[in-house]
């Protein structure tokens, strides 16, 4: 079953309220209080429903309410409840007294998005605004990177007793020379302009075994 209407709808007003139906609403809340919003037309004597009661009386005739525009503060109460609760206006309400749900989602639409959009900050995420422009310029600061990276490359030639490894970044020689009992290895690596890096010498001593066989 679907929810049952607040009041019998037939025959009541609708449209907008007049100033003697203002002064019954008002008189009855201000001597008995805020009751059931159901029972307030019968009691008041006004031919309204009790929905329409309660909205006439929220967000327009409640002592405590406060009018005209938003304060600079209350904007920044809004903008900083907004970035945690969303478009949840009622409990937004809760923390600006006098003010109603109704007004201060109708002042968020018309005043505060506009003025976030200008200051560059995104009005449903209130992160700043990534143009397509900013976008694409750092897409070319990663391809630009991309293309500065220069994969490894070595050529390895051996000639003789000498071995030359060749790579895009150094070029390396290896001289091998023998002497009797030992064995002498230098390497030597160049930048691309020739300039000697780093040069070592490694020297192993080789031992003879012979051996005597006896009949």
């Amino acid at each position: 079953m679907g929810r049952q209407p607040c009041c019998d709808k037939v025959g009541l007003k609708k449209g907008p309220w007049t100033a003697e139906e203002d002064k019954k609403l008002i008189n009855f809340i201000l001597t008995n209080g805020q009751c059931c919003w159901r029972a307030v037309p019968k009691l008041a004597g006004l031919l309204r429903c009790g929905k329409s009661c309660r909205l006439r009386w929220t967000n327009y005739l409640r002592p405590d309410l406060k009018r005209g525009l938003l304060s600079d503060v209350e904007e920044q109460m809004v903008i900083d409840l907004h970035a945690r609760l969303g478009n949840r206006w009622s409990k937004i309400a809760g923390h600006l007294p006098g003010r109603t749900d109704n007004e201060i989602k109708n002042h968020w639409n018309t005043h505060i998005k506009k003025k976030l959009k200008k200051m560059g900050i995104d009005p449903l995420t209130h992160q700043p605004i990534v143009s397509n422009s900013d976008h694409h310029q750092k897409q070319q600061q990663i391809d630009q990177k991309q293309d500065s990276t220069v994969p490894f490359m070595a050529k390895i030639n051996v000639k003789n007793n000498e071995t030359s490894v060749e790579s895009n970044s150094t070029i390396t020689t290896t001289d091998h020379t023998s002497k009797e009992g030992e064995i002498s290895i230098t390497s030597t690596a160049f930048n691309e302009d020739n300039t000697t890096i780093v040069t070592s010498t490694t020297t192993t001593t080789t031992t003879t075994t012979t051996t005597t066989s006896m009949d």
